[in-house]
Order: C-alpha cells, then structure tokens, then sequence
C-alpha cells in the first residue's frame, strides 16, 4: 500500500505514506497492516500519487511521543516559521521526487472543508486557496494561483480539541 516518501524539515516526520480505499484502515493500522491504535501515516483514498490532484491529503495521528505526525505542532512555533529551511516538504513517489512550499498553517476547530480536492470552476478553486492563505498564523508570502497544485498535512492539536492543518504547493518535481 505504499505510495510515498514524506519528510518535513526540522520535525520528526520522516516516513513511508500508505493508502487504502478509505480513510480509516490506517487510523488504526501499521504499516505492516497489523492492528495498531498509533496508526500510520496515509494518504487520502481519493489522491493520486502518479499526477497529483489540485488537493494532496495526508493523515497521521498526533502521538505523544512525537511520532507520526506528533511533531508537526512544532511547525506553530515561531522559531521553526523564521528558519526559511523548514519551509519546505519533500514527497517522493515511485516516478517522481517533489518540493512543496509551505504557505499556510492553522488550527481549526474539527472540519472538512480543507478536505476539498475537487472544484468545479477556476473560480472556486482560487477562492479556496485564497482562504487556506487568509488562515495561517503566518505570513508565508506565497502567490497562489488556481493552476497550484498543493499537498495538505492533517493531525490533531496536542490536546485533541483542534486540527492542525499544513498547506503547501509543488514547487518543484522531477520525473524519474
């Protein structure tokens, strides 16, 4: 079920991405697929990691003990925002090797609507962008346009009331 490589910067995420029909196997399963209530980390059912679609989602329990995306609160600190060096995701796929920059990150209280990976016009997807964008605690001074594609990280906040949401966008690919 392994469709990616996921490392950010200055965190401890460094791991496979998994994906399954849904999204809930791997909430509760090893990479091995064993039952494990630390789960993996995984990508959304709907992506496609070959092309990548206008909305990249990828899953993983905040643990306590930092592991899977555990540390990624660390990225709502000031201190890892001014170093410019942690602004940027690399992804590795089976035919390609990407760079994403960061250009938003939040809390919210639980919802779907960065879940989006569809849009019906331009419009509607640069709207989209645009308030991923007005929602970041930092000003990452990214341009975004309808045209970005962009790779959505998803947790819960450390004490489970909120999501921490990370958005960034292709800044680079190779095709191997």
């Amino acid at each position: 079920d392994t469709v990616a490589w996921i490392k950010v910067n200055n965190t401890n995420v460094n791991y496979s991405v998994v994906q399954s029909t849904d999204n809930e196997y791997y909430l509760g399963h090893d990479f091995n697929k064993r039952i494990n209530f630390g789960g993996w980390v995984y990508g959304d059912y709907r992506d496609n990691f070959e092309y990548f679609g206008n909305n990249t989602i990828i899953y993983a329990h905040n643990l306590i003990n930092r592991t899977m995306f555990g540390s990624l609160a660390w990225c709502l600190k000031e201190s890892w925002y001014t170093n410019t060096d942690n602004q940027f995701i690399k992804l590795s796929t089976p035919t390609t090797n990407t760079v994403w920059k960061i250009f938003s990150i939040y809390t919210i209280p639980s919802e779907t609507y960065y879940f989006k990976t569809y849009f019906d016009t331009d419009k509607e997807h640069q709207e989209f962008l645009n308030e991923l964008k007005r929602r970041s605690i930092y000003d990452f001074k990214e341009e975004l346009s309808y045209n970005d594609k962009i790779l959505t990280l998803s947790t819960c906040s450390d004490d489970g009331t909120k999501r921490i949401a990370i958005h960034a966008k292709m800044v680079k690919v190779e095709y191997r």
